[in-house]
This record gives structure tokens, sequence and C-alpha cells, in this order.
């Protein structure tokens, strides 16, 4: 039996036997045996005596399983020409992604032509998203990026509209990449009597491809969980983009904060734990500031420009200066768990990343469930949708009380809501839980100060600019004018919370401090200007370093010197994981064990955990809190 198809290149109909004939076969074996020959010493070298160059044999490959397809050596010569980019694209996964890319689009299409161009733009648009990631916020693109901001887009995707330069380079990837795919359809029409040879072997090929370098992605991801959380700052990944980001797929959360002795470490925390009740004690108001840093911090920013009140001492102030955190340029749900948890998310590997989807979920002890068990009403406000990085199921899991986001704060939700909004919202949300009879714990969190920074410029004044002009770049101005313009409204809502938490005769303690650096994606230059600014108790990376403050309307708990100035005082670098120890003590809350081991750590290591003064306290605090204390179920 025969079917009829019409050939476009003959320009007749021809009949086609549904029996494969002899040389038929005969030219698939030779496909199939030819491919198996060009590639296989690339994955087993010992198989080939002479030198190795695996993209030129990938190449020669796809250009066999084409040609045997019409026998066109033109096409031949379009499909081979992807695999000899992939050292530039990447040094280990660059040819076999090129290759895998093109040969699926040429078995669904079969024109070749089109199949390279389809699979080039695929491989371009990763490597794009990868470079845009790294631009706007600082870090890696990984495979879990993609699957857990789909997996709550609705409540995501808002963080694009912030960032419409971001916008713009993305549109314009995706235009041109859908320009050329059009164009490279409409040039290569469909060749669908291409002889069996082609897409058999083109099957083969892919499939032996994918399974190799499925290898290749399992031992880096093995690779990249041995480095811990270095890996996302590892120059090797620099050269292996794709690698990584396929490799990242295979990471899960796992405990990597060691496996100490605790039981020193637990006799003398719990020594802290007091043997009767005391006083009620204080509220205590905390805001997440997004993004903020001291903009004295920047090399060569005059202290006219870059010197604001709301980073100096006043009569209140019980603790101030550089705040240690273990995020940059983005991931403000990081900052969050470390605050919440006391834990930074690196002990969890890599896959901590996204600790409030995988991590947070399972915790049984926490800085909240303390507060809850000395008689705290806690009130979390979020000024985003509640779904953002899964931010309302990792507060019922830290132990919030209420949980109130955007939608229920009469707030839009949008990254440009202004510092004003979220603090009028939390100071009526504070009022009226000051109408129970406990204590308040409410911890806000603000999003104006989100990137980008440089752009709606119109709404910056002129005369900041100005004055930026003087000892920047014009970008570096422009992004520095913004980033002082949004803070200096930060700080007169920051004057207005404060007196509206402490002016009272309510026990009050009122602290703030930044999550991460912003990345200033449309002026990189600005994070080599980054140093870290000198203080009593440790230095803080530069790339790590934000700031905090602690005040209370219950004097100085932490003064060593009667009559000691306050600003010398109060100057210390903390790590993030132990703000809670110092907030409970500034507002007197009872230390429960949790707090104590806080509190503890704090005092032993001086302040900084990564660089504490005893590693062995470190080492100790963090196994206590796993092991002894069974603060997290890891899924």
């Amino acid at each position: 039996m025969s079917d009829v198809v019409n050939d476009p290149v003959a320009g007749r109909t021809t009949p086609v036997s549904r029996r494969l004939s002899a040389r038929q076969l005969a030219w698939a074996c030779v496909a199939i045996a030819g491919a198996v020959l060009l590639i296989a010493p690339c994955f087993w070298p010992s198989l080939w005596p002479f030198p190795q160059s695996t993209p030129l044999r990938l190449s020669v490959a796809a250009a066999l399983v084409v040609y045997l397809g019409r026998r066109r050596l033109s096409d031949a010569i379009v499909l081979a020409i992807p695999p000899l980019a992939g050292p530039w694209v990447d040094a280990d996964l660059g040819a076999h992604a090129l290759l895998v890319a093109c040969l699926v689009p040429y078995l669904l299409t079969l024109r070749p032509r089109f199949a390279a161009v389809a699979g080039s733009t695929l491989v371009a648009l990763l490597l794009t998203a990868i470079g845009l990631k790294e631009q706007f916020a600082g870090t890696t693109l990984t495979w879990q990026d993609i699957r857990f901001f789909f997996r709550q887009f609705a409540d995501n995707v808002g963080v694009m509209a912030s960032q419409p330069t971001l916008l713009w380079y993305a549109g314009g990837a995706l235009g041109l990449a859908a320009l050329a795919c059009v164009l490279a359809w409409r040039s290569n029409p469909s060749h669908r009597t291409a002889r069996w040879a082609a897409p058999g072997t083109a099957a083969m090929l892919a499939l032996f491809l994918v399974v190799h370098s499925g290898a290749l992605v399992a031992r880096k991801a093995s690779q990249l969980s041995a480095a811990g959380d270095a890996w996302v700052i590892g120059e090797g990944q620099l050269a292996r983009p794709i690698l990584t980001f396929f490799a990242t797929a295979f990471f899960e959360p796992r405990w990597e904060g060691g496996a100490a002795d605790t039981d020193a470490f637990q006799r003398e925390s719990r020594q802290l734990i007091p043997g009767a009740a005391r006083d009620r004690p204080a509220d205590i108001v905390v805001f997440l500031q997004e993004s903020q840093f001291n903009p004295a911090a920047l090399a060569g920013c005059p202290a006219a420009l870059c010197t604001l009140d709301a980073f100096g001492a006043t009569k209140q102030t019980v603790a101030r200066g550089p705040l240690q955190v273990h995020t940059f340029g983005g991931g403000t749900w990081k900052s969050e768990f470390a605050f919440q948890t006391g834990v930074p998310h690196s002990a969890f590997g890599p896959a901590g990343e996204f600790a409030p989807f995988n991590i947070a979920p399972g915790t049984h002890r926490s800085f909240v469930r303390s507060l809850k068990a000395a008689g705290y009403r806690t009130v979390a406000l979020y000024p985003t949708r509640g779904g953002m990085m899964n931010g309302r199921a990792a507060y019922a899991a830290y132990g919030f009380d209420a949980f109130y986001d955007a939608t229920e704060q009469g707030l839009s939700g949008g990254y440009d809501t202004p510092d004003a909004l979220v603090h009028a919202a939390a100071r009526e949300v504070l009022a009226r839980e000051r109408t129970h009879d406990q204590p308040v714990f409410l911890f806000a969190l603000t999003i104006f100060n989100h990137a980008e920074h440089g752009v709606d410029m119109e709404r910056v004044p002129a005369g900041l600019v100005a004055e930026a002009s003087k000892v920047f770049s014009a970008e570096e101005a422009q992004s520095v004018a913004d980033y002082l313009w949004r803070t200096r409204e930060f700080e007169r809502e920051l004057k207005l919370t404060r007196a509206a938490v402490l002016d009272t005769p309510r026990p009050a303690v009122f602290a703030w401090f930044g999550d991460h650096q912003p990345p200033f994606a449309n002026a990189m230059t600005l994070r080599q200007r980054m140093q870290s600014l000198p203080t009593e108790s440790g230095t803080v990376p530069a790339k790590y370093q934000t700031w905090y403050e602690v005040s209370s309307n219950q004097g100085r708990p932490f003064a060593r010197q009667a009559g000691k100035p306050a600003e010398a005082e109060a100057v210390r670098a903390v790590d993030i994981v132990f703000l809670p120890g110092l907030l409970a003590q500034a507002a007197g809350a009872p230390l429960d064990d949790w707090l104590a081991a806080n509190v503890s750590a704090r005092t032993r290591c001086g302040g900084l955990l990564e660089a504490c003064q005893v590693p062995a306290v470190r080492e100790a605090y963090l196994s206590y809190l796993w092991r002894d204390l069974n603060e997290f179920d890891l899924p």
C-alpha cells in the first residue's frame, strides 16, 4: 500500500510506501551508528584515541542527522552551527543545551533552519533572564526562582511593575525572539517527506544528550550543595550559568548548621531564665524598612548629603548600628525568616533561599511564639498581597495571632505604596490593639524603597539630584538621589510613628531594620562604593550591611557605664538573627529557653554570628535550636 503526498521541491506528487525499504533501513542504521560514533567519545574518552572536541563532534552529529533527511548541505550546516557556540554559552553544558534545544523543534516541525533559530533563541532567552536577575536583584537565577514564582504568580508578579527598565529589557528580548522565530518559520517551509532516518536519529540523539546532560546536572547539583550558601556568589557559576540553573532543581533543604556539643551552652543560657514573673513587659513595634542601609556607607558621599537623622541617636535610643543580614539585592523573605527564627536561611543549604515555602511551614519555635508564651498579642502587617512569597502561610507558622495584608489594610498592594500609608495603617492597628489588656508585638513591613532606583526622576527634587551630581557620575547620581529622597520620606514617617509608640505612659520599645541593600541595577558601580562602617563590636561585610535601631521609653537597659554618651554606647554591630533577644531584653519580656539561647549567643559571640568571637558558641547555638529545642521539621 502507498499514500500520495505533495513534494514541494520536485513540484509533483510522489507515492510513499508505508513500509521501510531496505535502502531506508540501511540509511537509518548508518545514521544511528554514525551519530553514536561521533558523540560517544565526547562522553567516554577512552573509546577514542584522538583529541576530543565535544562541540565539534556534536555539531557534526547534528549535520549528519539533518543531511540524511533531505540531502541538503545548507540545512545540515545551519543546524550544525549552534553547538559550536556552546563554550561561549556554558563551559560544560552549552553545546548540549543548544543542540537539544534545536533538535526538539526539528523533531516537531522538520524545519532545520527554523529549529536552529528557535533553539538558539530559547537558550539566549535563558541567558538573558540569568543576566537580568543578576543586574536587577544581585543574585543568580535558579530553577527554584521559576518554581516558586509561578506557584503564586498572581501575588508575586507585582514586583515587576516596580522595575520599568527590567520590563523594557525583558519585553525587548521577547519581542526580538518572537520576530526571529517568525521570520525563520516563514523562510523555511516544512519538508514532511524527510526520510525516516532524520527524525528517528534526531530523536535518539536528543534522548542520549538529555540523559547525559542529566548526569552532568546531577553532579553539579551535588557540588553546589557541598559548597553550601557560597555557591550563590561563586565565580565558577559565571562560566556555567545554564548548568547552575538546572542543577538548582535538585536542591532540597537540609540542616547544615552542624552538630556540636550543647551541654555547656544550655547550662549557661538557662541561667538567664528568670525564676519569677516580672512586671508586665513593654509593647514591641518593629518595622522592616525595605532596602535600607545607612547612606554614609557610600564611599565619597559627603556628610551634608548622606548623613541623615534617622541613623543618629536620640535620647530614647538604646542600640543602633550596622546590621549583618544574609542576602543582597533582594530576598526580603530571607531576612524575615532570620528575624523570626533566629537562624539564617543558609543553615539549610542552597534550598534555604526559599525558606518561606520549604522550611517555615515546619517551624515550632520562634521569636513570635516566645512572645506569645509571655502573654503578647502578636500582629503582622504586610504591604503587598498575602500570597507574596508565601507570606501568609509562613507568618502563620511563625506563630502570629493576626496577619493583615495590603487588601485588609486598604492598601493597593503595589510596590509604589508610600511609607506614609504603611505607617498610618500601623499606627491605626497599634491603637486598636492597645485597647486589649495585654502587651502588643507589632511587626510591619514597608515596600516603597524597593528597586529599581534612578527612574521616575520627576518626583525627586532637582536640588537633590544636583547635589548628588557633584560627587557621583550621572547614572550614579540619579540612583543616589532617588534613594536618598525615598529614605527621607521614610525618615519623616519614622519620627511620627516613633512618637506614637513611645510618647505615651505605656511602656514600649520601637525598632526598625533594613532587610538588604538595593541592587542599584541602573548604576551597578555603586555596589563597589559600599564600605563597612566602623563599630565598637565588630565589622559587618560591606555587601551584607544594613542598619538597625532600637528605642525605648523605659531607659537604656544596655548601658555599661553611668553617664556614658548614648551615641557611643549605641553604635554596635549586630546580626539580624540576634535582634529577637535584644528586643526582648529592651522590653523586659521574660526569657524562655529560646530567647535565653538567643541572648546568650549574642553576648558571647560579640553580636555577630558568622564572625562570632568564639566559633564554638555559634555552632552550639545553632545545634541547640535544631536538636535540643526541635525548632524545625523539614519536609
